[in-house]
């Protein structure tokens, strides 16, 4: 959301948690979860059996949340045509349609400045920043409107994807899909080092080093950014458009904002590497095939840990005049309490594009169901694809290796 990138948020990443927790159980019609005492708990870390009449931490923070949306909506917000509020007396947010500013009596023809223009602190990348929180929460409230709209029957026209996705989509519960974090993953170029999912759920930054300083230099807050990829959002719109095809309730989460609470129970399919989606670190015990960022090097490549006969043990990308050779892998796996998941990780943009392809395909798909499905339901797999791209243009995925898992 615009609102929690602004200037006003930026050092209040409470009160930017707070707003994010209401809009997002505000949106999903879970008014329910916005109370002093669930925000307590998920927001500010209280105990269950926590008393807010002795510990006002909620009451208080809100009414600094009121202050910010107020500024906010005075300044950088001036152009919104809705206004957020946090109504006093209750945390459920609204949004209202701002009030038409009444003409002036006398305007004056040297001074026609408008509340739209950016400021000079306004940049390319600031506007970027802009442009992909925006497609990101658009992508969520699709996610929303499908969810609606959902509980079409399954086509009869499509036995391998129904054998995949009837284990995905459910309407008694919800399958959440996770949107890659690419400003995490850039952090970690920049400081030639990986984290792990404890250290991005501590909101840790990637090094503190000088490449990692230099580009918050370059793009200040950048941290604190949004960006995710345009594959990654693609494939989010490609999977909500199957879910209209079965009963079901989806949620579309970035992966900054997702918490363990969201992952289990239910299903989940988590888009991109481990790099840009460190959820997927959850589950990588459970894999063969693993994407591999190779930061020494500025490689992606694809790890067999267990190569048989006539497989490599890394599957690289190869690269020959306008001819590109990439990975992607595929799993299908059991969530940690119930449900399950589906991870899709490419190792570039082509590859990414070409895993989507490969699990919403119905011909695609059917390659491998022919070999492992039983009883017209796809068992726990693992499979790494390879895409090609000659000329820029992305050719059909085919199947490099798999395992059934067991």
């Amino acid at each position: 959301m615009r609102i929690s990138e602004s200037q006003r948020f930026a050092k209040s990443l409470r009160l930017k948690d707070f707003l994010l927790y209401v809009c997002r159980a505000a949106l999903d019609s879970h008014v329910e979860e916005i109370s002093e005492q669930k925000i307590g708990e998920r927001v500010f870390h209280r105990p269950p059996d926590y008393n807010p009449n002795e510990d006002n931490i909620v009451r208080s923070q809100a009414r600094l949340l009121r202050q910010k949306l107020e500024a906010y909506f005075a300044t950088e917000g001036a152009a919104e045509p809705l206004v957020l509020r946090i109504p006093k007396g209750g945390y459920v947010p609204e949004f209202v349609e701002r009030a038409p500013e009444p003409p002036p009596v006398q305007p004056s023809p040297i001074q026609p400045v408008s509340l739209a223009a950016p400021q000079p602190r306004d940049s390319l990348v600031g506007w970027l920043a802009a442009a992909v929180a925006i497609l990101s929460f658009a992508v969520a409230v699709l996610a929303i409107v499908l969810v609606r709209g959902a509980g079409a029957p399954k086509g009869a026209d499509t036995p391998a994807l129904n054998a995949l996705w009837s284990q995905l989509f459910s309407d008694k519960v919800t399958t959440t899909i996770v949107i890659p974090d690419h400003t995490f993953a850039m952090l970690q170029e920049a400081a030639g080092e990986r984290h792990n999912l404890e250290s991005y759920l501590r909101r840790s930054v990637p090094g503190e080093n000088g490449a990692a300083r230099n580009l918050e230099s370059l793009l200040p807050h950048f941290p604190l950014r949004r960006y995710t990829t345009y594959d990654g959002v693609t494939t989010a719109v490609r999977v909500l458009e199957l879910a209209q095809k079965f009963p079901s309730r989806v949620v579309v989460r970035y992966a900054r904002d997702l918490t363990l609470r969201d992952l289990s129970p239910g299903n989940a399919i988590l888009i991109g590497r481990p790099t840009t989606n460190l959820w997927t670190q959850l589950f990588e015990s459970k894999l063969n095939f693993h994407i591999y960022s190779d930061l020494e090097h500025h490689r992606v490549i694809c790890k067999n840990a267990a190569p048989q006969p006539g497989e490599p043990a890394e599957y690289v990308p190869q690269v020959e005049g306008g001819h590109l050779e990439a990975y992607s892998s595929v799993a299908f796996i059991e969530n940690l309490t119930g449900g399950n998941v589906l991870l899709i990780g490419g190792a570039a943009s082509s590859s990414q594009e070409g895993a989507a392809d490969f699990v919403t395909s119905d011909k695609l798909l059917g390659r491998l169901a022919q070999k492992i499905a039983r009883g017209g339901k796809m068992p726990y797999f693992d499979a790494v694809l390879k895409t090609s791209t000659i000329g820029g243009m992305s050719q059909e995925p085919s199947i490099a290796a798999y395992r059934v898992l067991r």
